[in-house]
């Protein structure tokens, strides 16, 4: 697991470079939006299968 956690960790510092290297506002903006929408995808994924494992049902 070791393993994962460096190369996540490597993954994370890369991308976080060459978000610092873009001089693109069009690009930015871009990139922000769809971490946004991956962002409430994940939490919706999150609350759908947190409502399954402790056997409630969600509410919409």
């Amino acid at each position: 697991m070791g393993d994962l956690a460096l190369t996540r960790q490597f993954l994370l510092e890369s991308q976080s470079r060459a978000i610092d290297s873009c001089d693109d506002i069009a690009e930015l903006r871009r990139l922000a939006k769809t971490l946004l929408n991956a962002w409430s995808m994940q939490t919706d994924m999150t609350r759908h299968y947190g409502a399954q494992a402790l056997g409630i049902q969600r509410q919409s």
